[in-house]
C-alpha cells in the first residue's frame, strides 16, 4: 500500500514522470494505489489522479497535496490552437482567498505561501470531442516559486490583492487587477460571497489564480516552442512596471513626428502609432506579442483624443459565433471571462495645435461592478435575441433594425456587426422569426467611445 499524502519529493518526480504518456483511463486501470474506490468518477480529472496515481482522497484540506514534503499537486490541460500553437486551456486555481485571515501576514508566511510555494504540474493534452479519461498527460514539471523568475512579480501582485482588502475594497477586487497572480472568482454563482474585515459589503467568493494568460506562456515554455517569444525586459534588474514608467517618462511630451524621426520611421500607415510603442519599447515584435504583456494578458491599444477631448474609437471584441454564446450562462460566457481577466495599456495621443502628442499612458481594467450591471444586462439581451430567433426587429427601405443593445441603450457597451461586409455571416443557432435567415451578418460586443472618454479626463 501506497503513503499518498506522505511521498517525499524524490517519490513525487517518479511517480509523476510514470504518468507521461499514459490517459487517465490507463491510470484508472492500473490501480496502483488502494484506496476506497466509492464515488471516485464524481470528481474532475484532478481528483482522479490524486486518487488513483498517488492514493490522495478527495479533500479540502488547507494545506499542501502532500506533507511534510509540502508540495501542491496540480492536473491542468493545455490545446493547440490556429498554426499548431500551444495555449492553456484554462486559468489554474489554487487556495480560496480568506478575505479574514489573509491579510495578517507578509507574502512568505501567508497562506497561499504555504500553499502553492511548490507545486507539482502534471499536463494533459485537452481536445474537443474526446472522452474525458482518455486525454493523455505528456508533461509534468515541479514549479518551485523561491526559483521562479516571476517571484518578485507574482509577489507584487499578491500584495496588490491584500491592500484591496485592507482598503476595505475585496468586494472590487478583479482578476485583471493583476499581473500572473490573479484572483479569480470561485462559486457557484453571484450569490457566492463571504465577509470581509474592513467593511460590511459582502465580496464575491475569490481563489488565487495563476492567469491563464500566464499558464500558456508556462506551456509553451516547457512543452511548445518559446523560442520566438521576444521579450520587454531584456539585461535589466527593474520590475515590469517599473521599466513601463522609464520608457513612458523618456518619450511623453514628444510629437508624432518627432517620434518618428527618433525611430526612423518613414511611414503614412494608419497603425503608425502601434508601430512608434513597439519602438519604444526596442521590440520588433508586435509589444502585444511579447513574453511580458502575454503572461499578463495586458493589451496595448493606442487611444487618439481629437483637440476638442473627443475619441472616435469604441473598443471591439472578436466576432462572437451565435452557436457557441446561446450554449453559454453569464457567469461563465466568453466576454465577462474577458473583462475579468484583461488590463488595457492605453498609449495616449492627443491632438494640440494639429499635432498628435504621446501624453503617457493609462493602465486600466474594468471595474467589477460594470461588468456584473450594464455589461451583464446588455449579453443576457444579445443572448435572449439569438437564442429566441428575434434578432431583426424591423426592416425599412432595405434596412434592418435588431434588438441587439445599442450604443444609446447603454452606458458602457453594445452590440454591433463586425463583418466584412453583409455577407459576411455565422450560422444562427434557432433561425431568425422575422426573415426567416438560418445565417446572420457577424456582429460582437464593443465598448463604447463615449464611456471610454470618460477614462481620459486626466488628458484633456
Amino acid at each position: 500500500m501506497k503513503k499518498g499524502r506522505l511521498y517525499n519529493k524524490q517519490e513525487i518526480e517518479i511517480i509523476s514522470k510514470s504518468a507521461i504518456g499514459k490517459s487517465i483511463e490507463d491510470i484508472m486501470n492500473e490501480e496502483v494505489v488502494t484506496i476506497d474506490n466509492s464515488g471516485v468518477n464524481k470528481g474532475g480529472l484532478g481528483q482522479l489522479v490524486e486518487q488513483y496515481l498517488f492514493g490522495i482522497q478527495n479533500n479540502s484540506e488547507s494545506e499542501p497535496d502532500f506533507m511534510p514534503a509540502g508540495i501542491e499537486l496540480k492536473v491542468t490541460p493545455y490545446k493547440r490552437i490556429k498554426g499548431g500553437k500551444l495555449s492553456a486551456k484554462e486559468r489554474l486555481v489554487l487556495n480560496i482567498i480568506n478575505y479574514m485571515d489573509e491579510w495578517k501576514n507578509d507574502f512568505k508566511d501567508s497562506h497561499f505561501w504555504f500553499k502553492n510555494n511548490t507545486i507539482q504540474l502534471l499536463w494533459y493534452l485537452w481536445e474537443p470531442n474526446k472522452d474525458n479519461k482518455k486525454f493523455k498527460i505528456t508533461h509534468e514539471k515541479l514549479l518551485e516559486l523561491a526559483k521562479n523568475e516571476d517571484l518578485e512579480q507574482i509577489e507584487e501582485d499578491w500584495n496588490y490583492i491584500i491592500q484591496k482588502i485592507k482598503d476595505g475594497k475585496a468586494h472590487e477586487i478583479s482578476e485583471a487587477d493583476t499581473m500572473y497572480l490573479g484572483a479569480c472568482t470561485k462559486g457557484a454563482n453571484a450569490s457566492s460571497k463571504r465577509e470581509q474585515p474592513f467593511n460590511d459589503i459582502l465580496a464575491m467568493q475569490r481563489a488565487f489564480c495563476f492567469k491563464t494568460s500566464y499558464m500558456t506562456q508556462l506551456v509553451r515554455k516547457y512543452i511548445g516552442d518559446y523560442s520566438d517569444v521576444e521579450k520587454v525586459l531584456k539585461g535589466t534588474k527593474d520590475t515590469f512596471n517599473q521599466y513601463v514608467s522609464e520608457v513612458v517618462n523618456k518619450y511623453k511630451g514628444k510629437s508624432q513626428k518627432e517620434l518618428m524621426r527618433e525611430f526612423n520611421i518613414d511611414s503614412k500607415a494608419k497603425n503608425i502609432n502601434s508601430m512608434l510603442i513597439s519602438r519604444m519599447f526596442n521590440v520588433q515584435s508586435k509589444l502585444a506579442d511579447t513574453e511580458e504583456f502575454q503572461k499578463a494578458n495586458i493589451i496595448p491599444k493606442t487611444i487618439r483624443i481629437e483637440e476638442n477631448g473627443r475619441i472616435k474609437e469604441s473598443i471591439s471584441f472578436p466576432a462572437f459565433k451565435y452557436t457557441e454564446l446561446i450554449n453559454q450562462n453569464w457567469e461563465d460566457s466568453d466576454l465577462r471571462e474577458q473583462l475579468e481577466t484583461t488590463k488595457y495599456m492605453f498609449f495616449v495621443f492627443k491632438k494640440t495645435k494639429g499635432e498628435y502628442i504621446f501624453k503617457g499612458i493609462k493602465l486600466w481594467n474594468m471595474p467589477e461592478t460594470d461588468i456584473e450591471t450594464s455589461v451583464m444586462e446588455m449579453w443576457k439581451k444579445t443572448y435572449n435575441a439569438i437564442s429566441t430567433g428575434n434578432i431583426v426587429k424591423s426592416i425599412t427601405n432595405g434596412i434592418r433594425k435588431t434588438n441587439f443593445p445599442g450604443m444609446s441603450e447603454n452606458e458602457v457597451c453594445h452590440v454591433r456587426p463586425h463583418g466584412r461586409n453583409a455577407k459576411d455571416t455565422a450560422p444562427l443557432p434557432v433561425a431568425d422569426k422575422l426573415t426567416g435567415a438560418t445565417k446572420y451578418t457577424k456582429h460582437c460586443f464593443w465598448i463604447n467611445n463615449k464611456y471610454i472618454k470618460d477614462l481620459f479626463i486626466e488628458f484633456n
